[in-house]
C-alpha cells in the first residue's frame, strides 16, 4: 500500500466543538493534506461527488496544510489527530473549531470514514446498479465526535454482485474476492483460499514415491478420498517450502490457507491417531500441522497468518491444543439448521463448537452458509436468523465472517437484500436486522416493499418448524401449496404497485423469479392440490407460458452493472438448460376412480389385510425433471409416475401409511418399463428403506428382460414397518428409457 510522506499539518484542536454548514449556495470545501495518498484522494473525491449530488452543486477537493474555517478535512488520522491512535480500519469523524475532520486510521479507514459520514446523511449503495442519494438544500455538521470500528476484521458478504469494486468499498467489505485495488485501500489477500492440502502436496507428483505422506485408512496408504498424513516430518518440510514459495510469489498475501481437502479421509496412522485420541478430536493433527507451518514461516513472513479449517470431521475443538497466535481457525457451519438461530436447541452442537474454539484462540473465523447450493433461484427463508447469528458470532469471539451466498452469477433469490444487510451487520452486528431489512426493501423496491416483506414473513414462518439444510429443494415441506400460491399472489401485487416505474418493476420481477422457480419445479403437485384446497389458480393454465416469461426475465437486459443470470446452482446449471424441461405442457390428468381393483398377478390369501397407496400419496423428488405424474391408460387409476431414464435418483418415495405400522407386511410395487436396447441391462431398482435404522429393509434390481413391457407387481420386502419407513423406486442410469410407477400395495397375511 502506498503511504503518504510525513508532512506538517495542523492537528485537530481538542477544545470547543464546532460546526460546518454547507448548502447549494455555499458548497462544501473539501481538502486533504498536501501530497495525499491515493486512498486519501479517492476518499476526498468520493465525498465531493456525493455531497455535490446531494446539494446540486459542483464540488472539487483541494489540498491545504492549514485548512481554514468551514473546511471538511479528509485523510489519515496520523496526519491530523495522532493522539487518536486508530486502528487501520477505524473511523474518526469530529467537528472542531468550525472544521469537520473525516479521518481513518489507515488507508481503508480514511475511505470508510467518508462512507460512514455519507451513510449518516442517508446515502445508501444498495447494489452496483441502485443507489439512494437524498437531495438536500442544506447540510449541518454540528458537534460531531464519532469513532467507529468494524466489529469483524474479515468481512466477506460472498454474493456475486458484492464483488463489485465500488459496492464493496462503500459497504465496508474487505473480501479477497471483491475487485478492490490498492487505491481502494486494498483488501485481505489469501495465498490459496481453502482445501489446499493437495494443491500444496499433489499426490500425482508425490504419492508413487512417498505414499507415507498421505492418509492411512484401514491400514492402507491412500490418496483417493484421503488427506495428508499431517504428522509425517518429510511431508511437513515439503509443505513448508511450497508455502514459502507461494508467499514469495505473492507478497500482498497476509493469510495462507493450509487446510484439509473437501471430503473426509482423515489419516489413521499411529502418530496421527495418538494425537487425535489424546485431544479427543480429529482436528488436533490438522491444527498441529498448521501450528508447525506457522512456526516455520514466522521469521520470514511476520505479517502472514496460517488459516486452517474446522470443517466436518475436524469441527470439534481439541481439549487443550491451542492455535499459535499467527494461526486462524475457520469453523464451518455446514451441518446447521438454517431456519433457526444458533441459540436454538437444533444448533446446540455447533454453538458449543464456537464456544470451545473461542476458548482456545483469539483468531476464530466462521464460514457461514446463506443460500441453497443446488437451487440458487429458490427462496431460502433464513433472513430472520442472520442478524441473531451474527450477534452470536460477535459475542463469542469470532473475528472474521464469510457469508457464502450465490457467488457465481447474478440472480440468487433476494441476493440484493442479503448482501446489503449482511454487509451492514458485518460492520456492526448489533444493529436491528429487521429494521435494516425494512430499510432495504423500501429503498430498493419502493412501493412494492409491503407485499415483498409479507412474502418473506410468510415463508420464514412456514420454514421455522422444518430442518433446513443447504441442499433442501423446492419440494421442501414449507413450500406447501397454500404458502406458495399465497406468496405468488403477493409478488403479483408487488408488480402491480410499481407497474409505472420501469426501474422498480424490473427489480421486482427479478425477485419474483424465486417463487416462480418453485411453482415451475412443483407445477404438477401444486396444480393438483389447489382445487382440493379450494384455492383459485393464480397463473395461466399453460406451464410453458409461465416458463417462457420466466426465462425472458432471467436472461433479459437489465440496468448498468447487471448481466443475465448464468448459474442456477453451484454445479453450473444454466437457465436455458433448466427451462428446457418445461418446453411442452403436461397432459391434463384424468379424475381418479375411488376404487381400483387389485392387479391380476397378485394373489392375496383369504382374510389378508390389504392397504393400497396410489402415486398421489408419494413424494416426487425433482418433479418435472426426474419424475412426473402423467396420464396412463394402463395404470390402475389412469395415472402413474413416469421416471425418465438417464438418472438413478430415488425420485419416487412413498412413506409407509399409518395403517401398516403394526405387524409384518409384504410390500409390493406395481411398475412397468419402457425398456432400453440392452435386455440384460438393469431397468430399475426399488426397495424399502428405514430412515430411523438408516438401512434398507429389502430391494430389487430388475433388468429390461425381466421387467417386460406391461405393469407387473413386484415384491420388494417382507418386513415390519415403522414411522420413517418408505418405499422408493429409481430408474437405472441409461438402462431403460423410462420407468412407470402406478401404486404400492401392502399385504398382511392372516
Amino acid at each position: 500500500m502506498r503511504w503518504g510522506m510525513p508532512i506538517l499539518v495542523c492537528a485537530i484542536p481538542l477544545s470547543a466543538l464546532g460546526q460546518v454548514t454547507v448548502s447549494r449556495t455555499k458548497p462544501p470545501v473539501i481538502v486533504t493534506a498536501p501530497n495525499p495518498t491515493a486512498q486519501e484522494s479517492l476518499a476526498a473525491n468520493e465525498l465531493a461527488k456525493h455531497l455535490g449530488a446531494m446539494l446540486g452543486a459542483t464540488v472539487a477537493p483541494g489540498q491545504e496544510a492549514n485548512p481554514g474555517e468551514g473546511r471538511i478535512v479528509v485523510g489519515l488520522a496520523s496526519k491530523w489527530a495522532p493522539e487518536a491512535k486508530l486502528g487501520p480500519e477505524d473511523v474518526l469523524i469530529r467537528t472542531r473549531a468550525n472544521r469537520l475532520y473525516v479521518l481513518g486510521g489507515g488507508p481503508r479507514g480514511a475511505i470508510y470514514a467518508v462512507n460512514r459520514l455519507l451513510h449518516r446523511q442517508g446515502v445508501r449503495w444498495w447494489t452496483p446498479w441502485a443507489t439512494t442519494i437524498p437531495k438536500k438544500s442544506r447540510i449541518e455538521f454540528k458537534d460531531l465526535n464519532v469513532t467507529e470500528s468494524p466489529r469483524f476484521e474479515s468481512r466477506d458478504p460472498f454474493w456475486y454482485h458484492a464483488f463489485d469494486r465500488e459496492w464493496a468499498r462503500r459497504n465496508g467489505s474487505n473480501s479477497m474476492h471483491a475487485r478492490l485495488t490498492e487505491e481502494d485501500g486494498g483488501k485481505i489477500v489469501y495465498s490459496g483460499f481453502v482445501h489446499t492440502f493437495f494443491p500444496f502436496v499433489p499426490p500425482e507428483k508425490h504419492f508413487k514415491d512417498h505414499p507415507e505422506w498421505y492418509s492411512m485408512i484401514g491400514g492402507v496408504r491412500k490418496w483417493e478420498g484421503a488427506q495428508l498424513c499431517t504428522s509425517n516430518p518429510d511431508m511437513r518440510r515439503v509443505l513448508v517450502e511450497e508455502v514459502k514459495t507461494r508467499l514469495r510469489q505473492d507478497p500482498s498475501a497476509r493469510i495462507v490457507s493450509v487446510s484439509q481437502n473437501d471430503w473426509y479421509g482423515a489419516c489413521e496412522c499411529p502418530s496421527c491417531k495418538a494425537l487425535s485420541d489424546e485431544e479427543g478430536s480429529l482436528a488436533a493433527p490438522v491444527l498441529d500441522l498448521a501450528n508447525y507451518v506457522a512456526d516455520q514461516i514466522r521469521d520470514e513472513f511476520p505479517e502472514v497468518a496460517v488459516d486452517t479449517l474446522a470443517y466436518q470431521y475436524t469441527r470439534k475443538a481439541p481439549k487443550s491444543l491451542r492455535p499459535r497466535p499467527n494461526v486462524i481457525v475457520r469453523l464451518c457451519s455446514i451441518e446447521c439448521d438454517f431456519s433457526k438461530p444458533l441459540t436454538d436447541p437444533a444448533n446446540a452442537s455447533f454453538a458449543q463448537d464456537i464456544r470451545d474454539w473461542s476458548r482456545l484462540t483469539n483468531r476464530l473465523y466462521v464460514w457461514n452458509y446463506v443460500t441453497d447450493f443446488p437451487n440458487y433461484m429458490m427462496p431460502f427463508p433464513n433472513w430472520d436468523v442472520i442478524g441473531p447469528n451474527q450477534r452470536f458470532f460477535a459475542e463469542n469471539g469470532v473475528k472474521g465472517l464469510f457469508e457464502q451466498g450465490a457467488y457465481q452469477s447474478f440472480g440468487g433469490t433476494m441476493a440484493e437484500m442479503h448482501a446489503w444487510t449482511q454487509a451492514q451487520l458485518l460492520w456492526n452486528p448489533h444493529q436491528d436486522d429487521r429494521a435494516l431489512r425494512k430499510e432495504f426493501l423500501n429503498g430498493y423496491y419502493g412501493a412494492a416493499a409491503g407485499p415483498i416483506s409479507a412474502t418473506m414473513d410468510l415463508l420464514a414462518k412456514a420454514a421455522k418448524p422444518v430442518p433446513m439444510n443447504i441442499w433442501i429443494g423446492p419440494n421442501a415441506p414449507f413450500f406447501d401449496t397454500k404458502t406458495v400460491l399465497a406468496a405468488e399472489l403477493l409478488w403479483q401485487d408487488a408488480e402491480r404497485r410499481v407497474a409505472r416505474r420501469p426501474d422498480l418493476l424490473w427489480r421486482v420481477r427479478i425477485g419474483h423469479l424465486g417463487i416462480r422457480y418453485v411453482i415451475l419445479s412443483q407445477w404438477g403437485r401444486l396444480r393438483r392440490e389447489a382445487p382440493t384446497l379450494k384455492i383459485a389458480w393464480p397463473l395461466p393454465e399453460s406451464r410453458k407460458a409461465v416458463a417462457d416469461e420466466w426465462i425472458a426475465v432471467a436472461t433479459g437486459p437489465g440496468p448498468a452493472g447487471w448481466s443475465a443470470i448464468t448459474h442456477m446452482n453451484e454445479s453450473g446449471l444454466t437457465p436455458q438448460s433448466w427451462i428446457e424441461r418445461f418446453a411442452v405442457d403436461p397432459a391434463a390428468l384424468p379424475i381418479r376412480p375411488k376404487i381400483s381393483p387389485l392387479p391380476a398377478d397378485l394373489v392375496v390369501p383369504d382374510g389378508a389385510e390389504v392397504v393400497l397407496a396410489q402415486d398421489d400419496e408419494a413424494l416426487l423428488i425433482g418433479e418435472g425433471n426426474l419424475i412426473e405424474l402423467r396420464p396412463d391408460p394402463a395404470a390402475s387409476d389412469g395415472l402413474a409416475c413416469r421416471l425418465p431414464g438417464g438418472h438413478r435418483e430415488w425420485a419416487f418415495q412413498l412413506a409407509a401409511p399409518k395403517a401398516v405400522r403394526k405387524g409384518t407386511w409384504k410390500v409390493y410395487v406395481q411398475i412397468r418399463v419402457e425398456p432400453g436396447e440392452a435386455p440384460g441391462a438393469v431397468a430399475y431398482t426399488a426397495g424399502v428403506y428405514s430412515t430411523n435404522a438408516k438401512q434398507g429393509l429389502g430391494d430389487v434390481r430388475v433388468t429390461n428382460a425381466d421387467a417386460g413391457t406391461g405393469y407387473r407387481t413386484v415384491l420388494l420386502a417382507t418386513t415390519p414397518l415403522t414411522e420413517g419407513c418408505y418405499v422408493w423406486a429409481a430408474p437405472a442410469d441409461g438402462g431403460s428409457r423410462a420407468v412407470w410407477v402406478d401404486r404400492v400395495i401392502f399385504v398382511r397375511e392372516p
